[in-house]
């Protein structure tokens, strides 16, 4: 029996302002959106932290749909090879 191999997906990922932009390939399908964006502010070299020090968490917006992803989301389940992610930032209140 062979075992099933899913496909990874590419992907493109870029900051708000577009200054930054990578091309991710080999993104697991079982991945979460929460497991992509830790995985896209290292790679985005993003702040953790604003102006003031406070700090940042990101969501992933799918330019396709113009919608956020949930962070349990599997990207097999909402993403498609060539899809536009773009990390925005939330300050944290507290």
């Amino acid at each position: 029996v062979m075992a099933y191999e899913a496909a990874t997906l590419e992907l493109t990922a870029s900051d708000v302002s577009q200054q930054k932009v990578r091309n991710v390939e080999g993104v697991s399908p079982e991945t979460t959106a929460a497991e992509l964006v830790q995985n896209l502010i290292d790679d985005l070299n993003l702040n953790r932290n604003d102006a003031e020090g406070r700090s940042l968490s990101y969501r992933a917006m799918l330019r396709r749909e113009a919608r956020h992803l949930h962070g349990s989301e599997r990207i097999g389940d909402a993403l498609e090879s060539g899809d536009w992610v773009t990390l925005t930032p939330n300050v944290d209140a507290g």
